[in-house]
């Protein structure tokens, strides 16, 4: 800090004259001029030409407290039939009067025993027939149904008639698809079958 140029000489009450340089700037001055340099800064222009703030896709989530929406398990019903073995292809129950039965019954017993007595060896007759008559018991008491009983006469007559290979399918057959009504006598048949071919080819 300097005194002005000219008349050094003042009075008491004159106030003092300052003369400022540049390097003796205020403090605010500096802040004013610091501040207005920022503002007028430039910013250079991006040059990817694009934003670089990533945008996530926003998720939609269900309503937090409410259950979850209903899924429909509902399938179409399939129309199953199951025939019974005593039924027809059309689901009607085939009626069997008592004569019918009893018929039936007569022609079976008379081919399986005579062929029994004919053509089985006579050791194994007694017992043999032991298993025929438990066969005969339950046709008559109506524990065979009637598929069981349509098919013994199918392959009875068969018998009768030499037709040895179909007697043997049909009885293959019921060993197969009725393996528990058939058990106790399914095995004296097979034996019939095998004993009246063999000596059906000896003659």
């Amino acid at each position: 800090m300097a005194f002005r140029p000219g008349n050094h000489d003042r009075a008491w009450n004159d106030p003092p004259v300052f003369s400022y340089q540049q390097g003796d700037a205020k403090p605010e001055e500096n802040v004013n001029t610091a501040r207005k340099t920022l503002l007028n800064k430039r910013v250079a222009f991006p040059l990817s030409g694009g934003s670089t703030t990533s945008q996530t896709p926003a998720t939609s989530l269900p309503p937090i407290g409410l259950p979850p929406p209903a899924v429909n398990l509902t399938t179409s019903p399939q129309s199953t039939s199951v025939l019974l073995p005593s039924e027809k292809p059309s689901g009607t129950p085939m009626m069997e009067t008592r004569e019918q039965l009893e018929s039936s019954l007569a022609t079976v017993s008379r081919i399986l025993v005579d062929s029994l007595t004919n053509y089985v060896e006579s050791e194994k007759q007694e017992d043999f027939n032991k298993r025929l008559q438990h066969l005969f018991s339950n046709w008559k008491d109506g524990k065979l149904n009637l598929d069981i009983r349509q098919r013994l006469e199918t392959m009875c007559t068969s018998l009768e008639k030499r037709e040895f290979t179909k007697a043997e399918n049909v009885r293959v057959a019921l060993a197969v698809d009725y393996t528990s009504e058939c058990a106790s006598w399914i095995m004296v048949i097979k034996n019939i079958v095998t004993q009246m071919e063999t000596k059906q080819v000896e003659l």
